[in-house]
């Protein structure tokens, strides 16, 4: 059964008539009295017939601070926005077979609603978009605030922005939060989302942010800052499995690679067909006592499960310059 959502005629009218009405988003404040809520009221999807789509979806790849993509074919009932059905399939997470990908949203968020106005798409979620995610226990230490708190959180709101604009569906993304005990502040989700605080001020719709995508370019630099801190487990990570041996096998050949002291790329050149990229390198490195440079290295990479890859083959003789 699904939840009945109560909002005011303020909002129903920014969420459903926004086509007509330029109200700034400053504008959206609760005002609510038991008389004038209101109801929104689904058709009934048994009478309607689904729509089918593929669409891209971003999860944040492992413990990094960037997003890679999941392709989900989606089922929509007629009575559905589009817009509310990707936002909730991203709500749900990735994939089980996704392994590699994990979730941004904390636990119990929902989509309430849509509204686009002009190229902004108003997405209303429930209050416990606010709270905390499951791991973050008792009082939160001031170095994880300025860190992990912080990217965990800036990564969500870049997964809605990079879902929704890869899907064409907006320009921009105006997150709100509907809070059934607050009557007085704007629905505007707040700078102090990021840092668990209280007050803050409003976000301005947000743009997509490409510096957080796992891009061939964001691929292959994260691929060799691995190499370079000898972070192998985390390199075989994004090593294709189509030619690699076992991680314990592929560790013990990686860890005997020259020492990477420092590197440099190019924006790279993606095949026609979109399953390939070339970049050039220019690397230094140290083995044993000699310091070697290589300029202009072709560095290949492939797109395995939607994240751009080095083959093993090609790992290795990147490593040995062949």
């Amino acid at each position: 059964m699904k939840k009945t959502i109560r909002l005011t005629p303020l909002l129903l009218a920014a969420l459903l008539l926004a086509g007509c009405v330029a109200a700034p988003p400053d504008a959206l404040m609760r005002q609510d009295s038991a008389a004038s809520r209101e109801k929104l009221i689904s058709a009934d999807a048994a009478q309607l017939p689904m729509r089918s789509g593929l669409y891209t979806l971003y999860f944040r790849y492992g413990d990094t601070p960037y997003l890679a993509q999941e392709e989900r074919m989606l089922t929509i009932e007629r009575n559905t926005p589009v817009e509310l059905a990707v936002v909730r399939a991203l709500l749900d997470g990735p994939a089980a077979t996704a392994s590699a990908l994990t979730p941004l949203f904390p636990p119990g968020t929902e989509a309430l609603a849509v509204s686009m106005q002009g190229g902004t798409l108003f997405v209303t979620f429930n209050e416990a978009l606010l709270g905390k995610y499951a791991d973050e226990t008792g009082d939160l230490q001031s170095e994880y605030r300025q860190k992990e708190m912080v990217l965990r959180r800036r990564l969500c709101m870049d997964a809605l922005t990079a879902t929704l604009t890869e899907a064409g569906l907006c320009t921009s993304v105006q997150a709100l939060v509907y809070r059934e005990k607050v009557q007085d502040k704007s629905m505007r989700l707040s700078d102090g989302f990021y840092t668990l605080k209280d007050d803050g001020a409003p976000l301005d719709p947000l743009t997509r942010s490409e510096s957080s995508l796992l891009t061939p370019h964001n691929a292959a630099q994260l691929l060799l800052s691995e190499w370079m801190s000898r972070n192998f487990p985390a390199f075989y990570g994004l090593v294709a499995r189509q030619d690699a041996p076992d991680e314990a096998a592929a560790l013990e050949t990686l860890e005997s690679a020259p020492v990477l002291t420092g590197f440099s790329l190019s924006a790279g050149n993606v095949s026609p067909d979109g399953q390939s990229v070339v970049l050039t390198a220019d690397l230094s490195l140290r083995d044993g006592d000699t310091d070697l440079t290589a300029t202009g290295y072709p560095l290949r990479m492939i797109r395995e499960d939607g994240i751009w890859k080095i083959t093993y083959a090609q790992a290795i003789a990147l490593m040995n310059q062949e």
